[in-house]
């Protein structure tokens, strides 16, 4: 646990092969926490779909101009099964985000943690903007604070995970080289 502690520390240089297993292992990690949110956010979408369908209906109204046509297909069209349909969406990423890490911690490769922690850090960014632009979506279809907290807590995790290891990953390779 100490190795991983170490590991994951930005601040400190990954300077020995083990430093950098244990830091190229952190980005296996990062990949299970994505991983594991992804179940949790299928779980929420399952229990709330009801409430999701019932404000996506209300919202189509004011996307697309009350009492219009197009309003009217589009809050029809929505339906439980589409909620499910994101819920399904939802464990298959998660369960691509597993397989990476378990790749991840066999192979010890920069490449993985390189790729989902831009992920990361994309959906930080649009996060970001979201609360900073706004969204008419907002208004209408309120995410509770406890979820958003959690979810940054989550992905500002992921993101020092993926860096680790990135940086571990990375730091094998060179020995590998200078071992050559």
């Amino acid at each position: 646990m100490n190795a991983l502690l170490r590991a994951i520390n930005p601040a400190r240089s990954v300077r020995t092969e083990g430093e950098a297993k244990a830091a190229a292992q952190a980005g296996a990690l990062g990949a299970f926490l994505m991983a594991a949110y992804g179940v949790v956010v299928a779980v929420i979408l399952v229990m709330t779909a009801e409430s999701y369908v019932a404000n996506a209906r209300a919202f189509a109204p004011v996307l697309y101009g009350r009492g219009s046509e197009a309003a009217r297909m589009v809050a029809a069209t929505i339906s439980p099964a589409w909620i499910y349909g994101l819920a399904i969406w939802s464990l298959i990423c998660a369960l691509g985000a597993a397989g990476l890490g378990v790749v991840q911690w066999g192979k010890l490769t920069r490449l993985i943690p390189m790729i989902l922690g831009l992920f990361a850090l994309y959906g930080l960014l649009m996060f970001g903007l979201g609360k900073i632009n706004g969204s008419p979506l907002a208004g209408q279809m309120p995410v509770p604070l406890w979820r958003e907290i959690l979810w940054l807590v989550v992905n500002l995790a992921e993101i020092v995970l993926f860096w680790a290891g990135f940086r571990g990953g990375r730091q094998l390779l060179a020995l590998r080289r200078e071992a050559v």
